[in-house]
């Protein structure tokens, strides 16, 4: 598949820069953040209702509320990042603090006597997606007799679309084509420049590692407020909506080495600011079938996110003669770094039932389907969202989403919960990047094809009569291949990856 999209991609023109597939993959997951309480339970709340962060779920939730409610969520993390690659084994542990999440819902008693029992009405922020996070990996480039090297992949570019190496200067980025990362090459004079970049005429490498390394580090993520209102009526149909406004403030750092028994051969820096915002509205039903049941059946359907973004790109290199070159040098105006684009994930749909045993256990299980191939772009600076969108379509897929939460009632407002939370794989399995069809101003060679992920959750809590408070914890788990660089040969190995974190939440809230 492949070599069949790489065909289909080079006929599409291409722009001088956006965000590419797997920027946008990360900030259209959804993280399990919210209260305490619906952490707890693995945010299976969707046909139980009752809780603050079901605003952002099923809205539909927020009509089982009797009184109003305050709380304020923050939270703890401990990331720890595993890398493998050809026999090197490198862990990173990072801690981050955040707020996960607060807001208030009014309710609203109705005394007409009509079947509209409740009119209520919520507020909250939501920490929609953490995307802190740090690795680095490293490893030979030599395995099996085969030599790995980032500048392969740079050949490649440069053969697919070859420029005069001799007199080059900063000019040359000035309605160039094509990708910049050969003109980096050539301006850290890696290669000669007798006709031969990288390579000699046999195709051996002039500078051969024997290491490479990689460094990255994110900061930001996503972040929603809802607005929500729902209705009660006759404590037997709850319905809900869900006005979101988004806003995305991502920021990648990552700098990737090669290096001989000498020293460093050349090491690319890569910056990457992604700003911007979007809405969606969410609308959600709770029904329970049967009068004198305790058994309920939720939906809810999410529309798209419809972000209005700005990405700001820009890289340097420094190579074997500690020739140094910025993309932002000389006459390479921002405004070619900075290209602004419209993006729309995709359309989610959560089902949910759960079942409650008097006062003492309550049970909820959710399920939710989205397919992230149909995430695309609406509009692109120089019209490179066709090569863009075709990427997303062959390489990402559908997700699959199980929750399950129990709450147990020990007496006196003591209560305890557990959930579990499963997500397969977004990415298919020969997901990858391919530079041939990304923006010009784009140098980052690297992609992370994550898998499934898992997270097992527990929590307490104490119900007063004005005060609760409630805590969990999360631990969560993900596997993923990241390679520093495509190889249509195939035969460079992925580094494998491990990522777990432990997270600690406590809410604060207020019943008035």
């Amino acid at each position: 598949m492949k070599r069949t999209l790489y065909i289909l991609l080079s006929f599409l023109p291409l722009g001088l820069g956006a965000q590419n597939m797997y920027e946008t993959a990360s900030f259209m997951q959804n993280d399990l953040t919210g209260t305490s309480r619906y952490i707890s339970m693995g945010g299976a709340m969707g046909a139980l209702g009752g809780d603050i962060s079901v605003m952002g779920s099923n809205p539909a939730g927020i009509a089982l509320y009797r009184s109003n409610d305050f709380a304020f969520t923050g939270s703890m993390a401990f990331n720890r990042t595993k890398a493998a690659y050809n026999g090197t084994v490198v862990d990173t542990d990072n801690v981050n603090f955040d707020v996960e999440s607060f807001g208030a819902v009014l309710a609203n008693k109705v005394y007409d006597g009509g079947a509209l029992k409740f009119f209520n009405v919520g507020l909250g922020y939501r920490r929609k997606n953490g995307l802190a996070n740090e690795f680095t990996m490293r490893g030979s480039a030599i395995a099996d007799d085969t030599q790995f090297s980032q500048q392969y992949a740079i050949r490649e570019l440069y053969d697919n679309n070859p420029f005069e190496l001799e007199g080059l200067d900063y000019r040359a980025f000035e309605g160039f084509g094509y990708s910049w990362l050969p003109l980096l090459a050539t301006y850290a004079n890696i290669g000669d420049t007798d006709g031969n970049l990288l390579t000699r005429t046999d195709g051996s490498l002039i500078f051969a590692p024997t290491g490479m390394e990689f460094i990255n580090e994110e900061r930001g993520g996503v972040s929603e407020v809802d607005i929500n209102v729902s209705a009660n009526i006759n404590d037997r149909l709850y319905v809900g909506a869900t006005f979101s406004l988004a806003a995305v403030d991502y920021t990648a750092n990552t700098v990737y080495y090669e290096y001989d028994e000498v020293g460093d051969i050349y090491s690319i820096g890569n910056y990457n600011h992604i700003e911007g915002n979007g809405f969606n509205i969410k609308l959600g039903a709770i029904l329970r079938p049967f009068k004198y049941s305790p058994f309920k059946l939720g939906v809810a359907v999410h529309t798209p996110t419809w972000y209005d973004l700005k990405n700001f790109t820009y890289a340097d290199i420094n190579g074997p003669f500690n020739d140094f070159y910025d993309t932002r040098d000389e006459e390479l105006f921002y405004d070619v770094l900075q290209v602004r684009s419209k993006f729309n994930t995709p359309w989610r749909y959560i089902a949910s039932a759960s079942y409650t045993f008097g006062t003492f256990m309550a049970l909820n299980v959710d399920y939710e389907y989205t397919d992230y191939s149909s995430a695309k772009y609406g509009r692109v600076d120089a019209g490179s969202k066709y090569a863009q969108n075709e990427e997303i379509k062959y390489n990402l897929k559908e997700q699959h989403s199980l929750r399950v939460g129990a709450e147990f009632n020990l007496g006196g407002g003591i209560s305890l919960r557990g959930g579990y939370c499963y997500s397969s794989a977004p990415f298919r399995s020969d997901a990858y990047k391919e530079m041939m069809n990304m923006p010009v101003t784009a140098t980052s060679t690297d992609y992370n094809n994550r898998f499934s992920k898992e997270a097992v959750t527990l929590g307490a809590g104490y119900r007063g009569k004005v005060f609760y408070f409630d805590m969990a914890y999360v631990y969560d788990t993900q596997e993923a291949d990241f390679y520093p660089y495509y190889d249509r040969e195939y035969v460079n190995p992925a580094a494998k990856m491990e990522y777990s974190n432990h997270t600690l939440t406590a809410t604060l809230g207020i019943k008035f």
